[in-house]
């Protein structure tokens, strides 16, 4: 049996344990279980003969591991013929509603109601934990609903009770993933300062600001004498728990509880998936991208502090890089790690002065994290992953690539100024302004290869566009690209700048870097660990968010590509707030 199913005790959930996995649905379930032994403690076994036991509990069970209603089994199970022949039903003699009225199953089952009650309470939990299609159906829609006339106050109602349903997942499935390395006589439970995390993050608080939050909310009353609840887990508790972690260590356990997230999710969204499955799918789109948090201290006393871009309010920031998986409405973040230390590059695999980071090892380590859930078949980058190393990588892929362009002073910065003069087309309803420049010649290091190293690739350039927040304003707007583009007739300019501005899908909803960093706790430890573990735990509420919004708006009806999502991050994070309660 493994670890994180040790906790199973039933026969039943046993057998569960022993086959369920991310691709077992009920008919695959259904077919394994064998119940011979409940027999015996059927209250009714003269119903048998018409009612057979096997299919009739294994329909009980699967009602209530799904909330289903008793009464409407039959007419679900007409619906889904496999799922009925596999509890062992025939299609021409199902039940009927009379039958499955909750009082007489209630009333033959009486004898094996704990076992199908924590049975069921068990399953979904490991459902749950393996991202199986089993319990906790949050895409299950009325059909007595016409969801194109939905009213708003419907449509709120149903965003919080599918809200509600989804942070029952992040207590199920993230914060149990997560391990901290805690001392033989500690006082508290990793899921206790997990939940101080979590409130840090939501309330943009410090650690000792919510260790007093969270012994207010575990004891409102406390005994003033009992000194367990005369603060709660005190920040220094957390602070001392991480800082016991290496940077390594921080980025397996908290990659694993996106891996977690993204697990669960997956069996969600897989059925909401294009024919050709490129949302989130077989063949997905991937965005690497940079996140910078602000530093305003001494640098002299901090590591892993990097120069700011040019552009940005503050001189120095943490670099965290994340490979995301785009979708048409949302993205999924997959993985993280942090970037800033020569002590964790690999400066003896490149020529020249070492580097606190080498951005082509940086894309190689996200896109392997990123192969283990999906068939890449696009990779879309921030401008800082504009270099040779880089597109080495992804030609070896064989991966096509979008990323910004920067404009240097004596190549593609000229291409930029004289646009209007190279440009091939116009402004016209069925044509666009464009250059294309094919076969650029591109020189730079790459690991353990020389430093003048080349690639070929094509530079687009677009005209300025207003809701471009990528180049400065006014900007033609320059990319490179492994896609066939061609600026020679007003057709191939279409097609073009279509999958050149594919490109904005990385930004559909909300600026991913300001968001993760809203979901992410502050701390005023100069432990670059500590920094580096409010920003990845903040990447997997932030995943939250986004898995709410996503599948209310299935719920709902509306599923379509959003400029702001349907559930802001704030009303979100208030939701989570509210539902920590239940956690302590």
């Amino acid at each position: 049996m493994s670890n994180e199913s040790s906790r199973v005790q039933s026969g039943l959930t046993k057998q569960v344990d022993d086959v369920l996995t991310a691709d077992t649905d009920w008919i695959t379930l259904a077919n394994e279980l064998d119940v011979s032994r409940y027999t015996l403690r059927d209250a009714h076994p003269e119903w048998s003969s018409s009612l057979p036991f096997r299919p009739m509990f294994l329909a009980y069970l699967w009602a209530t591991v799904e909330r289903e209603s008793l009464s409407g089994i039959p007419e679900r199970l007409s619906d889904r013929p496999e799922l009925a022949r596999a509890f062992g039903f025939e299609m021409d003699d199902l039940p009927s509603e009379s039958s499955c009225k909750p009082v007489r199953l209630e009333s033959r089952f009486r004898k094996l109601q704990t076992v199908v009650e924590s049975g069921a309470e068990e399953i979904r939990l490991l459902a749950a934990e393996r991202g199986a299609p089993i319990g906790n159906d949050l895409l299950k829609t009325a059909d007595d609903e016409d969801k194109q006339s939905l009213s708003n106050r419907t449509v709120q109602r149903l965003l919080r009770k599918k809200g509600h349903q989804v942070l029952d997942e992040l207590k199920s499935v993230a914060i149990p993933s997560i391990s901290l390395s805690r001392p033989d006589d500690a006082i508290y439970d990793d899921d206790e300062l997990l939940v101080l995390e979590a409130i840090a993050s939501i309330k943009q608080k410090a650690a000792h600001d919510s260790g007093q939050k969270l012994g207010d909310m575990k004891n409102p009353d406390p005994d003033i004498d009992d000194p367990f609840y005369e603060d709660g887990p005190s920040g220094e508790t957390l602070l001392e728990a991480l800082k016991q972690m290496s940077i390594e260590e921080i980025a397996t356990v908290l990659n694993f509880a996106l891996r977690k997230t993204y697990t669960r999710a997956k069996p969600r969204i897989r059925e909401l998936e294009h024919g050709n499955g490129s949302r989130f799918g077989t063949r997905a789109k991937v965005a690497l991208d940079m996140t910078y948090v602000a530093y305003y201290g001494d640098r002299d006393e901090m590591e892993w502090v990097q120069g700011a871009p040019e552009g940005k309010e503050y001189s120095w920031c943490h670099k965290f890089a994340t490979v995301v998986i785009v979708g048409e409405n949302t993205h999924y973040v997959v993985g993280v790690c942090p970037l800033g230390s020569t002590d964790y590059a690999a400066t003896d695999a490149y020529p020249g002065k070492d580097s606190s980071y080498y951005v082509g090892d940086v894309a190689r380590q996200l896109l392997s994290i990123a192969e283990d859930y999906v068939d890449i078949r696009m990779v879309y980058a921030d401008r800082e992953f504009h270099a040779v190393d880089v597109l080495q990588t992804l030609i070896n892929k064989r991966l096509d690539y979008v990323i910004p362009a920067k404009k240097d002073q004596h190549r593609i910065g000229p291409m930029c100024d004289r646009f209007d003069q190279v440009k091939q087309g116009y402004h016209e309803p069925n044509d666009t302004p464009l250059y294309v420049e094919e076969d650029f010649v591109m020189h730079g290091v790459v690991k353990d290869g020389v430093s003048n190293h080349t690639v070929h690739t094509t530079v687009a350039v677009l005209p300025p566009a207003e809701d471009d927040d990528v180049h400065e304003e006014g900007s033609p707007q320059p990319f490179i690209t492994s896609l066939d583009v061609s600026d020679e007739v007003a057709l191939d300019r279409r097609w073009a700048k279509q999958q050149i501005e594919q490109y904005s899908d990385r930004g559909a909803i909300e600026n991913s870097y300001s968001s993760i960093k809203n979901a992410a706790a502050w701390t005023t430890s100069k432990e670059f660990g500590v920094r580096w573990f409010h920003f990845a735990f903040g990447c997997v509420v932030y995943n939250m968010w986004l898995l709410v919004d996503f599948l209310t708006q299935e719920r709902i009806g509306v599923i379509e590509t959003r400029k702001k999502p349907r559930i802001t991050l704030s009303r979100f994070l208030d939701w989570l707030d509210k539902e920590l309660i239940t956690l302590i």
